[in-house]
């Protein structure tokens, strides 16, 4: 059977390379991680179409919102909102290094081994490839869009 995947328990979605398969997708949730066998980019796709949402417009609104052009973070609703990591080391050319990470679960972001690395409510460390001021940043970029959410969706 199947295993019905609860986009509203996605804590981070993280690109990994499988030995015979390619590029799949590790998905942590608070209780459980398993991989998937798609791209990073099809499971954020597969995210965005389950909550009905344009990652075009969400690019183009927050990103203007927020002066940037890259990295802009996705918002879902008030509550989920996720930022890109530098996951790892692009194995090849045009390759998915960047994973996803819901600000919501982020316990704690310290250094580990000379780059960031993320404690998640969970338990789970996810160690990237940036420096905690860059990481801070997207964190901080992804608060800033949920506060804006919150103003564009005020009920009056």
């Amino acid at each position: 059977m199947k295993k019905m995947l609860k986009f509203n328990e996605i804590e981070a979605m993280l690109p990994i390379y499988v030995k015979d398969t390619g590029n799949c997708t590790e998905i942590l949730t608070k209780d459980e991680s398993f991989i998937k066998s798609a791209t990073i980019e099809t499971c954020i796709k597969n995210l965005a179409d389950y909550y009905n949402i344009s990652l075009y417009h969400n690019r183009i609104n927050y990103g203007s919102e927020l002066g940037i052009t890259n990295k802009v973070p996705i918002v879902i609703n008030e509550n989920i909102v996720y930022v890109y990591v530098n996951a790892r080391e692009p194995i090849f050319r045009h390759d998915a290094a960047y994973g996803y990470v819901n600000i919501n679960s982020v316990k704690e972001v310290f250094l580990k081994d000379g780059h960031a690395a993320i404690l998640m409510n969970s338990g789970h460390v996810i160690q990237t490839r940036q420096s905690i001021k860059s990481l801070k940043r997207s964190i901080l970029n992804g608060r800033l869009a949920k506060d804006i959410y919150k103003e564009k969706h005020k009920k009056s």
